[in-house]
């Protein structure tokens, strides 16, 4: 506290010691040094941010429309995929899992629901086949029952599908 007011006193006595007209110039210097930091530290970033943005508006409207557009074309292709996936059938089934490497023991069809029991079964081949159902056929899985067989790779498994139609994923 002592410094700042010594400081001050010297100040006021260096002030002091000026005429009127030294005065004034050094009160005008110093209000444009005032004006010239806010200036400096204020405006011209705010400016220039400004300019930038506004060179760069052009290119984001187009990325903005561009995203829309792919939008727009990914619900169309998703709902024109939805409304195209074909009934599910026991020969269909039995088809694909024989490219697979699969045979079910037991393949029960009754309208949107399928259920499938595997012994014995490669599981790595089983989620393929998931996978490729759910892409295909749009069958998602409701009802999983797995269970470890007696060699790597081996389940037993019971699963209950159902083929999603007409709603977009």
């Amino acid at each position: 506290m002592n410094r700042l007011q010594a400081m001050r006193q010297s100040a006021v006595a260096y002030w002091n010691e000026r005429n009127a007209r030294e005065r004034t110039m050094l009160a005008a210097a110093a209000g444009v040094l005032v004006l010239a930091l806010i200036y400096l530290l204020l405006l011209d970033p705010a400016l220039s941010g400004r300019e930038e943005l506004a060179q760069r508006l052009p290119a984001l409207r187009q990325q903005a429309a561009e995203v829309q557009a792919l939008t727009r074309e990914a619900a169309a292709a998703g709902s024109r995929t939805a409304a195209t996936a074909p009934a599910v059938t026991r020969e269909t089934l039995q088809t694909s899992l024989s490219r697979r490497g699969l045979q079910a023991q037991e393949i029960s069809v009754s309208g949107e629901l399928v259920r499938l029991r595997f012994e014995g079964a490669s599981f790595a081949a089983q989620t393929e086949w998931l996978a490729e159902m759910h892409r295909t056929a749009r069958l998602a899985v409701v009802e999983a029952k797995v269970e470890a067989g007696g060699e790597p790779d081996s389940v037993n498994a019971a699963y209950t599908l159902r083929q999603e139609r007409g709603q977009a994923q």
